[in-house]
């Protein structure tokens, strides 16, 4: 049998079954926002599960709103995003650009052009990257709370973006469209090699477990590109079926 069969769940739900699932993820989702540790999450969650267990009080009776409870706990340390996270991140992101431009100007018989507004662009996402990281907390938070501002206001830098190079058309070089073609597909599978060699974050535990490794977290990083990068491409193929 294999041995991952008796691996207990990574959901934090199973360290409070008497709680509302609702009530812990929010607890949860708040308390990672605030920096805390997953074993002091799981220790708060079992504490809960105890009192809520010989109480016979539901946890928003005992404890109130779980993400004002959660910010009543003491915070953790501020969430950052480290400097081999962002390397992974960059290599993925850019490694998608270049995939797809070459794509799309390979279906065009043409090489590619690199024009001033494909460096304007390139600025501008170091600016917005730059942004993140001084800032990374409060993006979180907004993603979590309003999902559908935080998917607008990420409109904000691909709308950018387009303008820029419908802008700033002026050509100044022109590459091979296999060489963008290869810079590209070895950034995306350096960006995947290092998501694969990462730990992964850390599950929630509880009192006496032992530290584990979150493999979807590890899974998603690793695939997260190369699968965005095959629907852009396919995006730019099937237009090409009609023309």
């Amino acid at each position: 049998m294999n041995a991952t069969h008796h691996r207990p769940s990574a959901k934090p739900e199973r360290l409070a079954p008497s709680v509302d699932p609702a009530w812990v993820r929010d607890f949860v989702v708040e308390q990672r926002l605030r920096g805390v540790g997953a074993r002091q999450i799981g220790d708060a969650l079992v504490t809960v599960e105890s009192h809520v267990r010989e109480s016979g009080e539901s946890a928003t009776e005992a404890f109130g709103d779980p993400a004002e409870y959660a910010r009543a706990l003491p915070a953790g340390t501020e969430w950052t995003l480290n400097g081999r996270t962002v390397l992974e991140l960059l290599l993925g992101l850019v490694g998608m650009l270049l995939v797809t431009r070459a794509f799309s100007e390979w279906l065009a018989g043409e090489a590619v052009r690199v024009t001033t507004g494909d460096l304007a662009t390139a600025a501008l996402l170091a600016v917005f990257v730059g942004a993140l990281l001084l800032r990374a907390t409060p993006v979180l938070r907004l993603v979590v709370e309003r999902p559908v501002l935080a998917w607008g206001l990420a409109l904000v830098p691909l709308v950018a973006f387009v303008a820029v190079r419908l802008l700033l058309r002026t050509e100044l070089f022109t590459l091979p469209v296999a060489l963008v073609a290869v810079v590209g597909a070895l950034a995306l599978a350096t960006s995947s090699a290092m998501a694969w060699a990462s730990t992964g974050e850390e599950e929630i535990t509880g009192p006496g477990e032992p530290v584990r490794r979150s493999r979807t977290s590890r899974r998603v990083g690793v695939l997260l590109y190369p699968v965005l990068t095959l629907g852009l491409m396919a995006l730019s193929w099937v237009p090409t079926l009609f023309g």
